[in-house]
Order: C-alpha cells, then sequence, then structure tokens
C-alpha cells in the first residue's frame, strides 16, 4: 500500500510525507519493496522474517478450535493414518490454507499384541480381521482370506502364539519373522502366516505426504500463475517432504518464509512443526502452506497446539486431553518460536 493509505488506515497522525520517507528507508534496509514505480511498498521477505521475529503478537487457540482439534485426533484406537487425515481435513477448514502431514515412519513401530477375530464368509472364503496393536496404543488392521476354515477359538489360540512370537518386534522384523515361520510352520498355521507375511509387507513403511485445502489456495494467491506454481509444488512433493523433514529434528513451531523454502518461492510460507511418539519414536510433521501475508498469529498456535495433542496422544500410555493448555502456557513463555 501507499503512503496516503498507510496515514488513513493507521491514525499515526503523522503527514504521508513522513510515511513515505520512513518506506525509503525500510526499502533502503530490504524490509520493504515497490514492484514498480506507481505501486505501493510491499514486505519482503526478510520484512516478513522480521515482523514474525520481532513484532507477532499470538493469538489464544479457543476452547471450541481446542475441542475440535481433540475430537479429530480421537483417542488413539485406530489407525494412524484416519487420525492425520482428519486434522489435515479440519486444519485446512480452520487456516484457510493447504495443510501438509508427513506421515511418520512406521518402520520402527513397536508390536505389542496381534489380535485375530473371524469375520462372515464371502464367496466361499474364510475372512480374518488382524489387528497389530503397538505399543503406544495404534492400531493398523487388515483383513485376509483363507481357503481353510478356522473357528474364533482356534484363531484365539493363534493370537495369543502369535503375539508371544512377535511383541517387541518392529514392523520390519515382524515380517521377516513371519516369513520364517512360512517355512517352518505346520500347513495350517503356515498359511495363516503367509497371509500375514503378505499383508505386513503391503504395509507402507516409510512415511508419506497427506494433503488437504489445495482449494483453498484459489482463495489464497491472486495470480493465477502463482497458484499453478503451488499446485505443482503440492504435486511433485519432493520439494516439501524435504522441507519437512528438516523439522523432524526441531523443536517448536518452524517458519519457512518465501525464498527460505526449499523451492525458492516467493510469495508463499509453510508454517510447521513435528510431533513425536513414544520416547521420540516415528516422529511425523505438520504443516500449512499459504501466501506470506496469512495470519501467523492464528495459525501458529494452532500447528503448535495440534502437533502437542498428537504428541500426547502417541506416546505410550498418554491421551490427547493432556496436551489442553500446554502449548498456551508454552507460547506465553516466549518458546519454541522459530
Amino acid at each position: 500500500m501507499g503512503s496516503r493509505t498507510v496515514c488513513e488506515r493507521s491514525g499515526l497522525g503523522v503527514s504521508p510525507a513522513t510515511v513515505r520517507n520512513a518506506m525509503m528507508e525500510l526499502e533502503e534496509m530490504g524490509l520493504l519493496t515497490q514492484p514498480h514505480p506507481s505501486a505501493g511498498r510491499v514486505p519482503t521477505d526478510l520484512g516478513f522474517r522480521y515482523y514474525v521475529d520481532s513484532l507477532l503478537e499470538l493469538a489464544t487457540v479457543t476452547s471450541e478450535e481446542q475441542e475440535r482439534i481433540l475430537q479429530a485426533c480421537g483417542q488413539g484406537n485406530e489407525e494412524l493414518e484416519a487420525v492425520l487425515a482428519r486434522v489435515t481435513s479440519l486444519l485446512a477448514s480452520l487456516t484457510g490454507s493447504a495443510c501438509l502431514v508427513r506421515t511418520p515412519d512406521v518402520r520402527h513401530v513397536v508390536l505389542q499384541r496381534v489380535e485375530l477375530i473371524k469375520l462372515p464368509s464371502r464367496s466361499g472364503q474364510d475372512r480374518i480381521l488382524v489387528l497389530l496393536i503397538s505399543d503406544s496404543g495404534q492400531l493398523r488392521s487388515r483383513v485376509i482370506s483363507l481357503q481353510c476354515a478356522l473357528s474364533q477359538e482356534k484363531l484365539n489360540q493363534f493370537s495369543i502364539f502369535l503375539t508371544r512370537q512377535l511383541e517387541g518386534m518392529t514392523l520390519v522384523e515382524v515380517r521377516n519373522r513371519l516369513q520364517r515361520e512360512v517355512e517352518q510352520s505346520e500347513e495350517e498355521y503356515r498359511l495363516l502366516c503367509s497371509r500375514l507375511w503378505e499383508s505386513v509387507a503391503g504395509l507402507s513403511m516409510g512415511g508419506d505426504l497427506i494433503v488437504d485445502g489445495r482449494m483453498n489456495l484459489f482463495h489464497s494467491f491472486a495470480e493465477l500463475s502463482r497458484i499453478r506454481d503451488m499446485l505443482a509444488v503440492l504435486e511433485e512433493k519432493k520439494g516439501l517432504v524435504a522441507l519437512l523433514d528438516r523439522c523432524l529434528d526441531l523443536q517448536g513451531v518452524r517458519l519457512f518464509i518465501g525464498t527460505e523454502a526449499e523451492w525458492n518461492q516467493r510469495g508463499c510460507v509453510v508454517v510447521a512443526a513435528p510431533f513425536q511418539g513414544g520416547e521420540g519414536s516415528y516422529p511425523g510433521t505438520l504443516g500449512v502452506l499459504g501466501p506470506t501475508r496469512m495470519d501467523y498469529g492464528h495459525v501458529i498456535p494452532l500447528i503448535g497446539y495440534t502437533t502437542q495433542v498428537l504428541s500426547a496422544l502417541f506416546s505410550e500410555g498418554s491421551r490427547a486431553g493432556t496436551a489442553q493448555g500446554v502449548w498456551e502456557n508454552r507460547f506465553e513463555a516466549g518458546e519454541d518460536l522459530k
């Protein structure tokens, strides 16, 4: 905006000439830029960085927002991907930006027990629901089919035996152990282990990228070329994944403004924070992608609070409610904003 508009909207009680001189000084410092001679000034990436680091006032996550986040996170007794998909959808709605989650690498998730539940037959085949429950209470479920009929009593026996054999192993170790059981066991148990091995082998072990709120980009960016660039970044994923992975070893909420991001794109920002599992296991990253003029005071506390809830949820023996109030207190103390 121009100097006259600043005077009219700010109530500073100074002349447009005074504001103009101040803008020129800020431009010389690299904090403002003038796109063309007849235009007003706009903040540069450095200007936004100074604003965030020195001037920003953070809002409080409202009780309604807290409740919606807690409901989206659930209580930890369902599949990880389902929880994170709900969270990305909710944050895309709350922030008006595209929401991103770098899902945890589950190769090191430790198995606690196995449950086998008989389902109604279909097309002449017995179907069994397999529940793999981790030490943090997270659930991964698969349905397998068997040619041979097994009673629920027999499945209960297999559940106990498998739990004894596999408890304390990572999913990679589980997969290798099942392969050995397939090669060495008696036929009935071998068939079951074979189908289990196929199911575990089909699990996505490495982290993935969940994206929601792409359509928000059409409201966030005025230029069609900028929207096209942002959609290309989301589609290609590599740059975003590298950026989110940088957060895994960091603390608190991080901002990557414009050219600070991997793809060197002006006018956009990624706000991201990591979340942890029990004892730092299988971490992931939550973030939003939007314009540099986004409402940082609202978005940063939302990301921070949500990652606190997710960390509590995925930690052993924790529940989402334990995170209430944690984030607001940390921000009041001035922690973890970079």
